[in-house]
């Protein structure tokens, strides 16, 4: 029975509105106020005033959205929905790089509030201070954040709650005593003259940088799917936190301002101060002010940063199982059941930004990622409209449409754009990180979602599956076909004999008929030699002027899980020419299968050698072959050195826990291991390879490893691989070896004997 598992719809409009509450009086409102104060003066009250304008065009938007489609996923699912593939990509791609930012950007804010907190104590940490101590103290909390994700805890519903109290209240002290500090002070006004000290460009730069303080109301379109009567909802919690949030910060903003008593005007004293200026001013008029303010922005940063830990985890992981991402971002802990693999990359983004940019630059690139992808949510609002507008059940729809979200539009792009005056360095991360994605997109996802949907489409019952084998010379026929009814039999499938006729492009195809004859030879063998092993060789002849584009289109049009095709030559050539096996092995969007014939007869040893990549494949392959012939199977490793010896072991447990049959396992220390796979493939009649995961420069100039075994053993050589291989090998390979390095290490700490 098939079944959809859905969250449960237990939360009223109040717990909505305070987690988008939560959200946004996070830390932004402590670390930005300063540094914001120092770049528009007294006009930071215009500044919040026009964030929150330019915040509800696009509230707007997610409140018309999450009321159509209440499902988990907010903005990345609607730009999904309507716009072109690559922006559903990018949208993804930049929310995961925006949260891991704003997740740097609470980590340095921690290490200044914490650098501050050991300062006034007089606790020095390896003679560090200022910016030094900053920054290792943002790691170090960082690497904190990510072991508590790691361990699968996060904040419950009571303790996000307890928190959000606590920096409500803060806030509502510093709020008050700064009023009241104002009203005892005639002079006041004085810290606000001039209003604009550095014109409308420092307003501007002050609401871009200010940006992520507002944005948090997203969080309430990402929990849809837990709300009740979501179409009313979703809109009133978004409508609600924005009205009680903006209020909150023009009060600090003023009283931040106003209550001061410098001998320099009031703003440029915040801005001396940067993330720590809130704290300053807290010290002058707020009682307890240091002590709160500091307990404020502690308790803020480390819940945003766990917010944002476990917010770009997600973004990065889900990215993963919808195959945007390579397939390491998708792994689940086996026994934490958290995405560990997403969160320990994500947690590597955020302490390289951390480390790498002053914490100005920091929120300049989150905030720059946020205004981009809230600016292709006002895109999604109007297609949203436009394709499906009468399919949709709006529970809410936003006035004045569509100017609205061209505004929202107009008014995100400005502000990102004019951040490059403020900093350069933040758009040159944006620019370089979605240059990254796009190559990403064109040389992995979109192929990976062809891969997936071909997937799809082969997804059928076992007497469905089909096996090609793509026939060339007669020599190759009984060999090919013997492997291909081994494979077949066990999926209770049927062999498709192909034949491909080659017509140069100066010849019509339709001459194609009179080399028919040719190929009978061909067919007479492959035929005989099913009919000895028992199964049905059905035939199939095709003209073409590209060879194996014609192999690869027979198989997607026949639902192929397999193509096996004869290799007789050189597989790699590096860039220069490539053998046909070797152009249908890269192209072809289904299984691929290369045999490379020697001595070919009764198989009764099968060698699978493991090395960097996915090997499930292989070995199951192996398996099967292994119960025709009645053969005997070893899944033998090299490994450097002893200590690799146990990560070695580990991994042939793994390759042989899914089997139904008995297999050898043999670890070999060797310094070469091609040396070693071929001094052991003279004991047996078959080798079972993956292609090669190493660089394409060192094929070219020194061969694969698979060419080596190909032209210096004495035994067959068979070379199978799954299609998400073509852009996935070397990075799976670059992570197992880093995991295995590190468990190696760990080994080695423990001092253990015996298998962890």
């Amino acid at each position: 029975m098939n079944s959809e598992v859905e969250l449960s719809r237990e939360m009223g409009v109040l717990s909505a509105t305070m987690i988008g509450v939560g959200a946004m009086i996070g830390a932004g409102i402590f670390i930005l106020t300063g540094i914001a104060a120092g770049t528009a003066g007294p006009g930071l009250l215009l500044a919040f005033s026009l964030n929150g304008i330019v915040t509800l065009f696009t509230a707007l938007a997610y409140a018309e959205l999450g009321s159509a489609i209440p499902e988990a996923g907010g903005g990345y699912l609607w730009i999904k929905y309507t716009l072109p593939s690559i922006n559903g990509f990018i949208s993804g791609w930049m929310s995961w790089f925006a949260h891991a930012v704003a997740g740097s950007l609470y980590a340095l804010g921690f290490g200044a509030y914490f650098g501050l907190l050991l300062e006034n104590y007089g606790i020095s940490l390896f003679g560090l201070s200022g910016e030094g101590l900053h920054k290792f103290l943002a790691v170090v909390v960082a690497l904190i954040f990510i072991y508590i994700n790691y361990r699968g805890a996060s904040e419950t519903g009571t303790i996000a709650n307890i928190v959000g109290f606590i920096k409500i209240a803060i806030l509502g002290v510093f709020i008050i005593s700064g009023l009241y500090t104002i009203y005892h002070s005639p002079a006041w006004f004085s810290n606000f003259n001039p209003f604009l000290p550095n014109g409308f460009g420092g307003i501007f730069m002050a609401m871009g940088l200010t940006f992520i303080a507002f944005e948090g109301y997203e969080v309430i379109a990402q929990t849809a799917e837990e709300v009740k009567n979501p179409k009313k909802n979703i809109p009133r919690a978004i409508f609600l936190s924005l009205l009680i949030v903006v209020p909150i910060y023009l009060l600090v903003a003023f009283a931040a301002i106003g209550a001061l008593k410098t001998d320099i005007p009031a703003w440029q004293f915040l801005g001396q101060y940067k993330e720590l200026g809130l704290l300053e001013a807290a010290r002058q008029f707020m009682p307890f002010g240091t002590f709160l303010l500091l307990i404020g922005g502690l308790v803020s940063t480390m819940s945003a940063l766990n917010a944002t830990t476990f917010s770009s985890t997600s973004v990065s992981f889900a990215m993963g199982r919808d195959f945007n991402l390579p397939g390491i971002f998708k792994k689940i802990h086996p026994v934490r059941r958290t995405p560990y693999s997403a969160l320990f990359i994500s947690g590597a983004l955020i302490i390289i930004m951390a480390v790498g940019l002053p914490i100005e630059d920091v929120a300049s690139a989150a905030d720059i990622m946020f205004l981009l992808l809230f600016l292709q949510v006002n895109f999604a609002v109007i297609m949203m409209r436009k394709k499906f507008g009468k399919e949709l059940e709006y529970g809410y729809m936003m006035p004045f449409f569509p100017i609205i979200p061209i505004l929202g539009i107009i008014s995100q792009l400005f502000l990102a754009i004019y951040m490059f005056n403020y900093s350069p360095k933040a758009w040159y991360a944006t620019i370089i990180w979605i240059a990254i994605g796009i190559l990403i997109y064109y040389g992995y996802s979109l192929n990976k979602e062809k891969i997936e949907k071909g997937k799809v489409a082969r997804s059928i019952a076992p007497g469905d599956y089909r096996v090609v084998v793509a026939l060339s010379t007669l020599k190759t026929v009984e060999p090919l076909v013997t492997i291909g009814t081994a494979i077949a039999k066990a999926q209770e499938s049927e062999v498709v004999a192909l034949h491909v006729i080659g017509i140069p492009p100066q010849t019509f195809l339709e001459t194609g008929n009179q080399f028919i004859q040719d190929s009978q030879p061909v067919f007479d063998k492959a035929i005989s030699t099913g009919k000895e092993l028992g199964v049905v060789v059905r035939k199939e002849i095709v003209a073409s002027h590209n060879i194996p584009e014609a192999i690869i289109d027979v198989s997607k049009s026949g639902k192929s899980n397999l193509i096996l095709l004869g290799g007789t030559e050189r597989l790699f050539r590096g860039k220069i020419k490539q053998s046909i096996p070797h152009i249908v092995m890269k192209s072809a969007d289904c299984d691929v299968g290369i045999l490379f014939p020697k001595n070919f007869k009764r198989i009764r040893k099968i060698l699978v050698p493991l090395g960097g990549g996915e090997h499930a494949y292989r070995v199951k392959i192996a398996e099967n072959l292994a119960s025709f012939f009645d053969a005997e199977m070893t899944i033998f490793m090299v490994v450097k050195d002893e200590d690799s010896v146990l990560p070695g072991r580990k991994t042939q447990e793994e390759a042989i826990k899914s089997m139904s049959r008995d297999a050898n396992c043999e670890i070999e220390v060797a310094s070469s291991i091609e040396d070693a796979v071929l001094k052991k493939s003279k004991e047996y009649d078959l080798i079972i390879i993956g292609p090669s995961t190493e660089w394409i420069l060192h094929e070219v100039l020194f061969g694969s490893l698979p060419d080596k075994i190909i032209k210096e053993s004495t035994c067959s050589v068979l070379i199978l691989k799954q299609p998400e291989q073509r852009a996935e090998s070397w990075i799976e390979m670059m992570y197992d070896k880093i995991r295995k390095n590190v468990l190696t290490g760990l080994i080695r700490i423990k001092g253990q004997s015996q298998d962890p």
